[in-house]
Parts: structure tokens; sequence; C-alpha cells
């Protein structure tokens, strides 16, 4: 019977996962092509403009000058993570109210399955639905990094002058000469395999509020209007928290301040050791290192979820209208 579940929601979350895949895919490799048309140095004063803004970034600007910055800002665009809380809230609240809303559940609980079987089911299809789409936007990040050259100057080579030091731009030398370089001599692939961790422990956490409304409710689009106003609600702490030093407080009320792939970046970038760090000193004070923060997410999901299991258990259900 359990097999059978896992086929039933399997079926039933195909067009929505294929869906979301595509769009995973696709857009990392298009917004590579995209900055692989630029050349990064050009960019350096626009920086200097709006250095005020570096406080709600989680990196020196100076990093988004470089390739690897760059790029690893496509696990921050709001289209890569609209994706992955469709899937996760799509799928979360199908648990119970979903079910419980169609009046699917009193005739699925009357068959030989236990609760917990159908809650099971019910994870397993999509934790193993979400893997699968970090995974095919981090495939969609090196498929956009292995086919696509950056346009580089090459400086002239400058005079050294006999009997000094140091050495002068040479004047009778034109223009540095531009060239095409691909893109895998900036950016190595490894450095977004922990950031791909950070978004699946993101998925994973808001599957599990979404687990845990639909276990107490019976209309999935409560369910699914309660997940998002909390989500809405932790992206205004934590920007209210990045805004000003007096709010930096509420930065722990915020499970989303463990999501921190552009930051995970820059500390595997100098120590490649480091992905693997659970704690670690940044900047003289001590903080979760990458792999700490991942398991921050995916501990909080883990939980609402087991919490809505519970619930879930040993709660009436209402009769189907």
């Amino acid at each position: 019977m359990f097999r059978l579940l896992l086929q039933k929601y399997i079926r039933e979350s195909m067009l929505l996962w294929l869906a979301c895949g595509v769009m995973l895919f696709i857009f990392p490799w298009i917004r590579i092509w995209t900055i692989s048309q630029f050349e990064l140095a050009g960019f350096a004063p626009l920086m200097d403009q709006i250095r005020a803004l570096e406080k709600f970034s989680p990196v020196p600007l100076d990093q988004f000058l470089t390739y690897e910055g760059v790029v690893g800002l496509t696990f921050d665009e709001p289209i890569l993570i609209l994706c992955i809380l469709v899937w996760s809230i799509s799928r979360g609240s199908d648990v119970v109210s979903g079910e419980v809303g169609r009046g699917t559940m009193e005739i699925l609980l009357a068959q030989p399955v236990s609760r917990l079987k159908v809650i099971l089911a019910h994870a397993a299809v999509s934790i193993a639905g979400l893997a699968g789409l970090v995974s095919i936007a981090f495939a969609g990040l090196c498929c956009g990094i292995a086919t696509n050259s950056v346009l580089v100057t090459i400086e002239p080579a400058k005079l050294q002058i006999p009997g000094f030091s140091f050495t002068v731009q040479n004047p009778f030398a034109g223009e540095g000469e531009k060239v095409l370089q691909p893109l895998t001599d900036f950016v190595s692939y490894d450095l977004f395999i922990m950031p791909s961790v950070h978004l699946f422990g993101l998925g994973v956490a808001v599957f599990g509020l979404s687990v845990f409304f639909s276990s107490f409710d019976q209309y999935r689009w409560r369910t699914i209007g309660l997940t998002i106003s909390v989500y809405v609600l932790q992206l205004l702490l934590f920007i209210l928290a990045k805004s000003t030093p007096k709010l930096n407080s509420l930065k722990a009320l915020s499970f989303l301040a463990a999501y921190q792939p552009d930051w995970t970046i820059q500390v595997v970038k100098k120590d490649r050791l480091a992905i693997w760090a659970w704690s670690m000193t940044d900047r003289g004070a001590w903080t979760l290192g990458p792999l700490g923060f991942a398991m921050l997410l995916l501990s909080l999901g883990c939980l609402l979820y087991i919490i809505g299991c519970i619930v879930f258990m040993k709660r009436d259900l209402p009769a189907p209208l």
C-alpha cells in the first residue's frame, strides 16, 4: 500500500515538478550567458556609487566584481527561490489540508494504511523531488559555466627602466587587447556545492512549515496563505535586521538568516576545507560555518515536520463536505 501511495503522489506532482525543473535548468544557464556578455572590471565605478548598500549584502560588494560572486548571486534570484518555494509549499500544503479539503483523506484512511505511512509517503515524494530540483539547478549552473566564455582585456606589457625597480606604461603600446576566455578559467564548480545544499535546506524548512500548518487545518488555501505570510514576515525581519545595527537582534528571529549562499562561496573560496565547517570565526566573531547554517535550516524543517506528524496522528478529521 505504501508503494501505491508513492505512485499516487508522484503522478499528482509530476507536472509541477517538470515545470519547475525546466525553469531551474534554463534560468541559471541564461543568467550566466547574460553575465558573460559584460566585462566585470567596467562595473567598478558603479560599485563605488552604491557602497552605502553594502550593509544589506552578506559579503563585501567587491566580491561581485569577481565571476564567482556574480555567478553565486544566482542563488538569491527571485525566480530560482520562487520555484523552490512553489514546490515546497504546494507539496506541504497537500499533506493534510489538501486531502481533507478534497474529501479524499477519509477514503484514503479507510484503506489498510496508517496515518504515519500517508504522511511519510508525502514526505518521501516531496523531499526526493526537492533534491532533484536542486540538482537540476546545480546542473544548469555547471552547464552555463562550461559553455560560456567571457571578454577579458589583456593589458600591454609595461616597460622596465634600466637601473630602476619599477615599470612604466609603454607610451607606444595601444589599448589592451580584448580576448575571449572560457568561464571555467575563473569559476570552479565545487564552489557552488554548499550553496546548493543551502537552497535544499531552505526548501526543507519551508516544506516543514507548510506541513505544520497543513496538519492543523482543513482548507488548503488557508495553509498556503499562512505559510506565505510567515515567509514574508521572516523576510521583512531579515531586511530590517540588515538595515541598521539597532535592529540587528531581529536577525535571530528569522530563519532566512541561515540561508547564506554568497557568504559560503566567499568562505569556501578562501579555504576549500571550510565547506565542512560547523562553526568558525569570521571577522573576529564566532559564527556557524557553511555546513552549520545548512544543518540549521534542515533541522528546522525536520522539527516542524515532526510536530506536524504528531498533530496529524492525534487530531480528529472532519467529515468530507
